[in-house]
Order: C-alpha cells, then structure tokens, then sequence
C-alpha cells in the first residue's frame, strides 16, 4: 500500500492535467469558434471588424476584404498602358503618348484583395495598438499563363501608442501624415483622381489634441525624384521629410491643413552631395451634406514630386551644364460629390487635375499636366457588399518643347466593373 501512494498519486495528476487540458482546448475552440464568426463593417481604405478576441487585455481582430476587378480600357495613343501597373488601376504616369490607339483592352484580376491583422492591449492609462495589413497590388510576380498567383506586399506595419485621449505616438510603415486618408473619394479603381495626395512610408508620428482638433507632426522616410538623373529614386537624403498637420470640424465640414517641408538630394557621380530644401502644403477635407458629402483636396509646392499623383512629376531637374538641382512648382487636386439614390443605390463623380511649371531644359516627353474624370454607379444588395460600375476618363499632356512631336496628348477610357465583400 505505501508503494502504491506514489503511483496512485501520479495517475491522479495526470487525469487532472488530461482534464485541464481538455478545458482548455474546448475554451479555444470556442474563441477559434468567435473568431470566424468576427464581421466587419464596409470601408475601402480600412474596412474594420466589429468583433474581436481578447487574450488577457489584448483585443485582436482580423479583417479585410475580397475584391474581383474586370477592367476594359480603350488608349488612344496605344494598346496598353506603358506599365502593367496601369492596367490594374489608373496610373497617371503610364497612359500611352504617341502610338497607335483604338485597341480594347481587357483584365480581371483580384490582386487588391486585403487582409489584416489589430491587437489593442491595455497598457494603464492609455493602450498600445499594432497594425499589419497585406495585398497583392503593385508586384511584378505572377504567371496569368496558368495559376494568377501573385506574391502578398506589405501596406502597413505600425505601432501606436495611445497615451491617453488627447495623444499618441505612431512609428512604422502607415498612410503619409501628408496624406488626408478620409478625404479620399469612394470609388472602384484602386487609388481615384490624378490629384490625390497618395502615399504610405515608414515614420515616427506624434498626435497632440488642441483646440477641440488635434495636430500631428511627423518625420517620415525620404527619397527623391529628378529629371536628368541616372537613378529614380535617389536615396541619398541626410533628413527626413517633416510634415505638420492640424485636423478640425466646422459644424458638417471637417478638414485638414498639412505643410511639409523636404529635402531633395542626390549623390554626383563626380563625388559630393547636391540638395535642396523644399516645401508642400495640402487642403482637404469633407463636408456632410445629410447623407451626402462632398470630398475636396488641394495640394500645392515646389517639392510635391513623388506625393503627387502616384508620383505623376518628378520633384525637381538637374541642371545638366552646373548639376545643381532646381525645384519646380506642381500643383493638383480634386472634387468630389457622392449621392445616394436609395438605402442599396449611391453615385460618386470626381473631377481631377494636376499641373506642373516646368523650365524649358526638360525633354518633350516631359508631364506637363493630367486630367480625370470619374463616375461610378455602386449597389449594396446585402450588408458589406458591393457590386458597382466605373467609367474613367484620364488624360496626360506632355512639353514637347521642341515641337517636334506629332502628337503631345494620351488619353484613356476606361470601364470597370467590381464585386467586393467586406469581412
């Protein structure tokens, strides 16, 4: 009997873990259970859950959505875009200039696609946020001979602490400070007008609540972009670009003034370093008219390059006799009207523009302005659906300083049709 003790001991204990652990597993699966059965509620840029799990004080969600693109564009100077990038969403830069046009052109793909993945923890008074989000736009990877498979990318990877309710630190890869996200108009292609503010980069960012809005100040991740040069974009700046911005409301207007100030640089060839210190400002906002709204933006400055249009300009030229870089004003923006016929039925039509004052030394394929227009018909027949349609009208304009060129003018019709379902 006093032998026994011990074994008898032994197997209590391994029934009570084998017990345990069958608790646990059954507790699991019930949260794996919540977990699938999370939904979400429909936005484009970030479609959010409206459920998550909690483990201990961290919250996590997951969530995103699936997106099919059939895609028919008609080029009048050319059969395709100059890159495949351009024919999956509009890319001011690619449209055609100078070849033969009447060509339809069709693709489908469901590359925007997009997954992420939130935690929320609790940290005393405030919380710590993480952010990590994927899709598949914007690769060269992919074979359409046989599988469409298509490598994931990395849209955003970021930290934000939530002091308390008037401040909170960002740092790592998210939408540009820059960049008025909410102003964005709701649209089928992938990013919108030609002169939209579009771009994400990894940063450090401090938000501070002031007079009933919040200010933000942001030093963000450089690269430069010039004419003339042997590379694009050059990564040889000393500072990061630094941007501050000042969010606020008006009764139904809400908006935001952002300035940025950036260097743009470049190694020589010959040895050294040659830069220039530059300047942006942006106006945007939404006002809410009832249900409707009307979304605006105005951006303007001699260092908008790459910010501009999905990098529609170039920031700046090299002089080719002295090297020096020179600055060039650029200037773009939009307007945007959505309406909603009904509970299942809304409209959205943009108008778009973007200028560049270039000097007279650039090349004649040199941008000198773009323009778009687009009108989209979308219809929600059940909750986080949509179904909808797209017509775009885009147009680029090049110098052409030695006028030389027969033709310095590229337009795109382009219709798409999208279904989309948000998780």
């Amino acid at each position: 009997m006093v032998n026994g003790l011990p074994a008898m001991a032994a197997a209590e204990t391994e029934l009570l873990s084998a017990e345990q652990l069958q608790k646990r597993i059954a507790e699991l699966q019930v949260q794996v259970d919540q977990l699938a059965a999370g939904q979400g509620v429909q936005t484009v840029e970030n479609p959010e859950p409206s459920t998550g799990n909690s483990f201990g004080n961290t919250n996590i969600q997951i969530g995103g959505y699936v997106k099919l693109d059939s895609i028919v564009t008609d080029y009048s100077d050319g059969s395709a875009a100059t890159a495949s990038l351009g024919e999956d969403f509009l890319v001011p830069s690619t449209i055609p200039i100078g070849g033969d046009g009447g060509d339809v052109h069709y693709n489908a793909h469901a590359k925007s696609t997009r997954l992420y993945f939130k935690s929320s923890t609790e940290a005393g008074a405030g919380s710590v946020d993480t952010h990590i989000e994927i899709d598949a736009m914007a690769g060269n990877q992919g074979d359409e001979r046989i599988s469409n498979s298509y490598a994931q990318r990395l849209r955003h990877a970021y930290v934000n602490w939530n002091i308390d309710g008037d401040r909170s630190l960002l740092a790592g890869q998210a939408w540009s400070t820059f960049f008025n996200v909410g102003a964005l108009p709701e649209g089928l292609d992938f990013v919108g007008p030609v002169g939209t503010v579009f771009e994400r980069q990894p940063q450090i960012r401090y938000t501070q609540g002031l007079a009933g809005g919040k200010v933000q100040f942001a030093a963000e991740n450089p690269a430069t972009t010039l004419y003339n040069g042997s590379e694009n974009p050059y990564d040889d700046n000393s500072r990061p670009d630094l941007i501050l911005r000042y969010d606020n409301s008006i009764g139904d207007l809400s908006y935001s003034i952002a300035s940025m100030s950036r260097e743009l640089a470049y190694d020589r060839a010959e040895g050294g370093n040659e830069s220039e210190q530059g300047y942006a400002i942006s106006l945007a906002g939404k006002w809410q008219l009832g249900r409707d709204d009307l979304r605006f933006m105005y951006s303007h400055g001699n260092a908008l390059g790459r910010y501009l249009g999905l990098n529609s300009y170039r920031g700046g030229i090299i002089d080719p006799a002295s090297g020096d870089i020179k600055l060039i004003d650029q200037r773009g923006g939009f307007v945007a009207l959505r309406h909603f016929w009904s509970e299942q039925w809304r409209s959205n039509l943009v108008l778009s523009a973007t200028a560049a004052d270039n000097p007279e030394t650039v090349s004649d394929m040199t941008p000198s302005a773009y323009r778009s227009l687009h009108l989209n018909l979308m219809y929600s027949p059940v909750p986080k659906m949509t179904l909808g349609g797209e017509y775009i009208l885009a147009s680029k304009e090049v110098e052409n300083v030695s006028g030389l060129l027969n033709d310095d003018e590229g337009k795109l019709q382009r219709m798409q049709f999208s279904v989309q379902y948000v998780f």
